[in-house]
């Protein structure tokens, strides 16, 4: 009988984030492998006949605002977690008890802290307690996965006691789904969501707006060139002649395809999954040195990674306006990331 492994965090599943959908695809690959998989959440999003095979010990009070919350979740999982027997724990949430795995996918406090404004933020009570939860998280956890280099050098830069314990495993993609064969589809996409083949489509993907530097991208958008339109997927908003607000899209793989370019100037991003996306299916990217992904962007072949000012983001938007790029070279780039991969990674941590 294989070992159970229990995933922890608030919500898990498709639909309702990437951080979720993240924890959703572990657990469902852990299925896959034979591994009885539990899930301790409040919210959980999965088709019926793949729900029926997870053990589920529900959250049933959610509390109210974000800090409560998060510390009224924390302690209803320890309760839970206190009557277990004979699991392996991985938590996809900063949960300051013992766990086998932390993975970090969200962004790091100490660091999110240092990119805004580290004297007025690191006094608020709500940054105090989240960074002394991050640090008990950190201390307490057996092993430590970053989902990409960044992530294990901000460990190193603010919490060094827990750098020998991080380990890097790189997150996995659904290929099936995100894919540069979507860009054969481009034209009749374009007609479908009512744009022509002659405009020059930028796509900005994310919910939080702020932290994603959108405001950025707004600032410097009438100043490029009147074929460019923007299309911003995720938020609400007043849409213009050249800029598409298009709220919650389900097909969003239809967008990248239907894309010249893809910008994310990020303020922090332990690893945007859009950035990824678009590179799957075959759409140039531009972000920032505080995306975990840049990683993986090479300059003029699948995109540029640029500093996070005005003047920096237009000139390198221009430039890739006139810069040739191959969709097969782009999805190549980045086409070991499959979900086997990390699940294998991960597994070789847990050490089972």
């Amino acid at each position: 009988m294989k070992t159970k492994i229990i995933l922890l965090r608030p919500k898990i599943g498709f639909g309702i984030g990437g951080a979720e959908y993240h924890a959703a695809m572990v657990a469902l690959k852990l299925l896959e492998r034979g591994f009885k998989a539990g899930l301790i959440s409040h919210t959980i999003s999965f088709p019926e006949d793949i729900k029926k095979h997870f053990e589920f010990y529900p959250i049933k009070f959610k509390g109210f605002g974000s800090l409560p919350k998060h510390l009224f979740f924390i302690y209803q999982a320890k309760k839970i977690l206190s009557k277990l027997n004979n699991y392996k724990l991985i938590s996809f949430f900063r949960y300051p008890y013992p766990s086998d795995l932390f993975i970090m996918c969200d962004p790091l406090i100490a660091h999110l802290i240092h990119q805004k404004k580290p004297i007025l933020s690191s006094f608020r009570p709500r940054y105090q307690i989240l960074l002394e939860l991050e640090k008990r998280t950190l201390k307490n956890s057996q092993k430590i996965i970053s989902l990409f280099s960044l992530g294990k050098e901000l460990i190193k830069l603010y919490y060094p006691f827990a750098e020998e314990k991080t380990f890097v495993c790189s997150m996995g993609l659904d290929f099936s789904k995100f894919n540069p064969s979507l860009k054969l589809k481009k034209r009749e996409l374009r007609k479908k969501w009512g744009f022509s083949e002659e405009e020059y489509l930028i796509l900005f993907v994310g919910y939080d707006t702020k932290r994603k530097g959108l405001e950025l991208l707004l600032k410097i958008f009438s100043e490029l060139p009147d074929k460019t339109k923007l299309l911003i997927a995720g938020a609400e908003g007043k849409s213009t002649q050249r800029i598409h607000y298009l709220g919650k899209v389900k097909n969003v793989e239809e967008l990248y395809a239907l894309s010249d370019l893809f910008v994310l100037p990020t303020l922090y991003d332990p690893g945007a999954l859009a950035t990824l996306e678009a590179l799957a299916c075959g759409t140039p990217v531009i972000t920032t040195p505080s995306d975990g992904t840049s990683e993986f962007v090479k300059e003029g072949i699948n995109g540029f990674v640029v500093e996070r000012n005005p003047y920096s983001l237009k000139s390198v938007i221009l430039k890739a306006l006139n810069t040739p790029f191959d969709p097969i070279k782009i999805h190549e780039s980045i086409k070991h990331l499959t979900w086997e991969n990390y699940v294998d990674c991960l597994l070789t941590h847990l050490e089972i």
